[in-house]
């Protein structure tokens, strides 16, 4: 087997020294050494190239669509408990209501580990080696609960399944990005990954919801059977992170030459990982110095924290309220995919009346804040209407078809929202990117651990009716959030030293056009 064709390890993996930038496909001229007598001048016109942006269409939605069966994997795994917990409760002799909540707030603990891990990872050894390692953990951990012995050891395990869960949450829209460098098809695919980070876990209490009832641990053998079916094609998953690709690339050009040359160290690879690690896990809390961060991230763990806290409300308003079955309340989470797919048809047109605008040179439609906030604007109000709706609506009176409707615009809230303010915070941050959404990302699984475990409580004490408005109230409170950016988003980006240099950076460019 050529050593092209073999994924890094750490020992291997030092990029070496480029007189072009590695990312451009058309370039002809690589040197390495340490010297002028040491450089080697090669044609990589004439060697084998391995970029991503030379692969066929089929070959990239090849590899899309195995990230998605992946990701899907540990969205279902998100929400598996939800609605027939109690069955594990009871059989462990959990009495306290409020511990229900656990099996599902633990795992998102995981998630807020693991992105500050899995990140850096990547971009030391790759995308590739990182799903494959993760998702053998996955299983591996799955099969823990399945066979768990003690109420801890099943909390201990959901936690290790959250953490390595979180590896195809975090690097899917890295992958989607690795592929697609067109903005318009890399947005199509950022869309769907959405779709299945809500079809998932809308997914996960239908399937406990029909197999716990014979037994708490068949869910998990579930989950283990479609791990085992996704393990298969995640084996053929190609390198998709472009300096792992470029590293093959050096080693192909050193091959045709005939000469093997020890590329130019910048820094020895136990200090590379260091500094990775160490800046991964500390620039994401500095950047909620940042108002955009902070606001943008408070908003979708808002949002993303109520999503996961109806895996405990569901049951107590469909099985309470309408007295039906754990499998049959759980066929109430249908609406939000759903809604989540009409989305599409919203972004589209979006993108259509933004085009035109652009092509008459509307002034508007050259303001960034533009590009995406009013989609965020639209969100919110749905995502609070969706919340009164259920609220008020679910009555023994009241068919149960009425609330159950309910999740529709809350399925098209939660997924626009994420949508328009990632491309925002990706757009504003530009190379601190994966540092903003880092933040999000710790902000959202830490607020969607915790405010599950209010569900019983609340809804306990308020009811139905005034515990869904209560947060009602608050989602139209945080909906402000993209109408404030819409007005003074810009004046907060050109006070940020972050922002100005992509600003600037930007208008470089332009200014070179």
């Amino acid at each position: 087997m050529s050593r092209s064709n073999i994924i890094p390890s750490i020992d291997e993996f030092r990029l070496p020294k480029f007189d072009f930038e590695p990312w451009s496909t058309g370039c002809s001229v690589y040197s390495q050494g340490t010297d002028e007598a040491e450089k080697a001048l090669i044609d990589f016109n004439e060697c084998v190239s391995e970029s991503v942006e030379d692969w066929s269409s089929e070959k990239k939605l090849f590899a899309v669509s195995i990230c998605f069966l992946i990701v899907l994997n540990s969205a279902i795994a998100s929400s598996l408990p939800g609605g027939a917990v109690f069955y594990t409760a009871d059989y462990f002799h959990v009495t306290e209501e409020q511990q229900y909540a656990l099996p599902i707030s633990v795992f998102l603990i995981g998630y807020v580990f693991g992105p500050l891990l899995f990140s850096p990872l990547s971009e030391v050894y790759g995308r590739r080696i990182i799903m494959i390692m993760t998702f053998v953990g996955y299983t591996a951990f799955t099969l823990g609960c399945a066979m768990a012995p003690t109420w801890p050891a099943l909390l201990v395990f959901r936690f290790l399944v959250g953490l390595c869960a979180a590896a195809p949450y975090t690097l899917g829209g890295g992958i989607c990005a690795d592929l697609y460098s067109n903005a318009a098809h890399r947005g199509l695919a950022i869309m769907v990954l959405m779709i299945v980070l809500n079809v998932g876990p809308a997914s996960g209490p239908i399937i406990a919801g029909f197999v716990s009832p014979a037994s708490w641990r068949r869910k998990y053998w579930v989950a283990l059977m479609l791990a085992g079916v996704s393990f298969i094609p995640l084996l053929f998953l190609p390198e998709t992170y472009g300096p792992v690709l470029h590293a093959r690339r050096a080693r192909a050009a050193r091959s045709w030459v005939g000469k093997s040359v020890k590329p130019t160290p910048l820094v020895s690879n136990k200090q590379s990982l260091a500094k990775t690690l160490s800046v991964a896990l500390i620039r994401p809390f500095r950047m909620f110095s940042e108002p955009i961060v902070l606001a943008t991230s408070l908003f979708m763990a808002m949002v993303y924290a109520i999503f996961y806290l109806f895996f405990e409300a569901y049951p107590i308003i469909f099985g309470g309220v309408y007295q039906m079955n754990t499998g049959v309340s759980a066929l109430a989470f249908i609406p939000m995919p759903i809604g989540a797919c009409l989305d599409i048809i919203i972004v589209m047109w979006w993108e259509r009346y933004l085009e035109r605008a652009k092509a008459r040179n509307a002034p508007w439609a050259l303001n960034e804040e533009y590009r995406r906030m009013p989609l965020a604007c639209i969100g919110g109000p749905l995502c609070a209407l969706s919340l009164f709706w259920l609220g008020w609506s679910a009555r023994p009176t009241t068919h149960w078809i009425i609330p159950m409707l309910a999740g529709i615009p809350y399925g098209m809230g939660i997924e626009i929202i994420f949508m328009a303010l990632t491309s925002y915070l990706s757009d504003g941050y530009g190379t601190l990117t994966a540092s903003a959404l880092a933040s999000a990302a710790i902000m959202r699984s830490t607020l969607g651990a915790l405010l599950p475990l209010l569900a019983q409580p609340m809804y306990g004490a308020l009811g139905v009716s005034w515990a869904s408005s209560l947060l009602g109230f608050v989602t139209l409170v945080m909906a402000v959030v993209p109408f404030l950016l819409l007005k003074f988003g810009g004046r907060l980006r050109r006070s940020s030293k972050l922002c100005r240099q992509v600003i600037e950076k930007k208008e470089g460019l332009e200014g070179q056009v």
